[in-house]
This record gives structure tokens, C-alpha cells and sequence, in this order.
């Protein structure tokens, strides 16, 4: 019994030797992973040193009212990016963007960094299928399709 043949969308992009797997669209635009990203480094770069100083009752209110704040600021812009530069309805765009700014607003900047830097290096990874695509395209390598 033989091996089953690969569908097109498995089969790895071939250019000058390279193999790029090839992915669908990352569901999230990179400016939003990036919006995402540098509002969650308030956290690690002032926000938590700037509460150590406060007495603990305003630390708490404080840290409360800064993930707030960041909740909202996440939520408002990365909702904007996805409806207006990728073109996705509004509900999906308000879903994305408050599930960015949710990990945004938490205190510690582990979840949103690492989800961030994924989507990041997953828009990468499509970039480079656009750059090998239009590489092997029949128009570049004199071909007749």
C-alpha cells in the first residue's frame, strides 16, 4: 500500500534550496502583536517600579487602575488595526483586540510578549512565502505557464 500523495497546501515551498512550510494568513495583524507587545513592556519597564514606592492599599488601586488603563488603550487600538488594515468585520476585530488587551493589562509581561512574538515571527514566515512565490513565479524564471 503506497503513500498517500501530499495535498498542494503540504508541500513545502521550494526556492534555491530553501523549504518553507507553507502556512495560512496569521489571524492577527502585525501591528496589533506589536501594539500588543509594547504595551505590555510598561509593565516590566516602570509600571511595577513605580508601584513599590506607593503604601500597599495604593499599590493595589494603582496597579488595578494600570491594567485598566492598558485593558482599554490594547483593546481600543489592536480592535481599530484589525477592522480597518485587515479588513475583518467589527465583532472578530472587538474579540481580537480585547483578548490582546486582557493579556495586556495583567501585571507581568510573560503571556502577551511570548503570543505577540509568534504572530510576529508567523507574519515573517508569510512574508517570506509572498518573497519565494513571486521568486518562483513562471514570469521570473522565463517560463511559459
Amino acid at each position: 500500500m503506497g503513500k498517500p500523495m501530499p495535498s498542494p497546501e503540504q508541500e513545502p515551498a521550494q526556492s534555491n534550496g530553501l523549504a518553507i512550510p507553507k502556512l495560512s494568513q496569521s489571524p492577527i495583524h502585525l501591528l496589533s502583536a506589536i501594539v500588543c507587545i509594547s504595551t505590555d513592556k510598561l509593565w516590566t519597564v516602570m509600571l511595577l517600579d513605580m508601584g513599590k514606592a506607593l503604601p500597599p492599599l495604593e499599590r493595589g488601586y494603582f496597579y488595578l487602575a494600570s491594567g485598566m488603563l492598558l485593558l482599554v488603550i490594547t483593546t481600543f487600538s489592536a480592535t481599530l488595526i484589525q477592522h480597518w488594515v485587515e479588513k475583518e468585520d467589527l465583532g472578530m476585530a472587538l474579540a481580537k483586540g480585547f483578548a490582546f488587551g486582557v493579556l495586556a493589562g495583567l501585571p507581568y509581561s510573560f503571556a502577551s510578549t511570548e503570543l505577540g512574538l509568534v504572530f510576529i515571527a508567523w507574519s515573517g514566515l508569510n512574508e517570506l512565502q509572498k518573497i519565494t512565490k513571486e521568486i518562483d513565479s513562471p514570469s521570473n524564471t522565463g517560463e511559459k505557464p
